[in-house]
């Protein structure tokens, strides 16, 4: 079936006369009639009822076609776009700079799905802390960031992407495993494996108990560790407890290596940001990225 007899059968009804059609597609009221005619033809069946008035009235088999024919121009139109933009992002590369949650738990099922539907680009992606990751973008070396902490800097914009809970990881023969929270009080014997002080993790854990009017006693850490797999290796091994993303210990939790609590009174529930800078919106991959990862992802 011709697109363009689907345009003008569109443009007939939405303009209420051939001849109204004919001049708002700019060719002559014959060459609308032909149209109508050859689909006429074409499909056996009458698509407009012909009669004094002036005003357009379909057949049942004109309402059908016409709803097909919006459907059709429709996704027409929007495969136009999208080839748009592929023509206009071209080959490429897109540089990403994530934290350990993101980067390790997120982003890979999300690039996975955006290189399969953009196959000519290629993405770069690095693993960091928060702050190295923000440093970067600044730096203007990564064109995104994912963080797990809302690092305000001039120049920077953040856009929750997901949301994720930091939970208290202990071994699993400690006495705090099998309970469901523990509190603040009960930690100040404790010993406590820490990521870095550039860890959105740690970020988060330490602004919810400041909040909360509460900190952890330092004389208690007994590591810096720089991931979130060296934390979770040393709480199973004994060497203290860990504040670790849920998403994080959520395996090793199964499989029985460990247990999670929540602190009582404290919220450890965060957001993860996507982080950029304003004016690299204005970069057609990047944009495109942008959009494509809320699409997937902000709740």
């Amino acid at each position: 079936m011709n697109l363009e007899h689907l345009r003008t059968l569109v443009f007939i009804v939405d303009h209420g006369s051939l001849s109204a059609a004919a001049r708002a597609r700019r060719i002559s009221q014959p060459a609308v009639t032909k149209q109508v005619q050859r689909m006429e033809a074409e499909l056996g069946l009458a698509l407009l009822i012909r009669g004094p008035k002036r005003d357009v009235e379909l057949t049942p088999a004109g309402a059908r076609v016409l709803d097909f024919a919006r459907e059709t121009l429709a996704r027409l139109e929007a495969l136009e776009r999208e080839l748009a933009i592929l023509k206009e992002i071209g080959e490429g590369t897109l540089s990403l700079a994530a934290s350990t949650i993101p980067g390790e738990y997120l982003l890979p099922g999300l690039l996975a799905a955006f290189r399969a539907e953009y196959p000519q680009l290629e993405v770069r992606m690095t693993i960091s802390d928060t702050a190295e990751v923000v440093s970067r973008l600044l730096a203007d070396e990564v064109d995104v960031g994912v963080i797990g902490s809302a690092i305000k800097r001039p120049g920077l914009r953040l856009e929750r992407l997901a949301g994720d809970e930091v939970v208290l990881a202990v071994p699993s023969n400690h006495p705090f495993a099998g309970r469901a929270e523990v509190t603040v009080d009960e930690l100040m014997d404790q010993s406590f494996v820490l990521r870095e002080e550039g860890s959105g993790t740690r970020r988060s854990v330490e602004a919810a108990l400041s909040k909360a009017g509460l900190a952890l006693p330092k004389e208690n850490v007994r590591l810096i560790l720089g991931s979130t797999q060296a934390i979770l290796q040393a709480v199973e091994q004994g060497l203290g407890l860990g504040f670790v993303s849920a998403r994080a210990a959520s395996r090793a939790q199964a499989d029985g290596h460990l247990a999670c609590v929540t602190l009582a009174g404290v919220d450890l529930g965060r957001d993860l940001y996507l982080a950029f800078q304003p004016q690299r919106v204005g970069d057609p991959l990047v944009a495109r990225f942008l959009n494509f990862a809320r699409s997937q992802f902000i709740e």
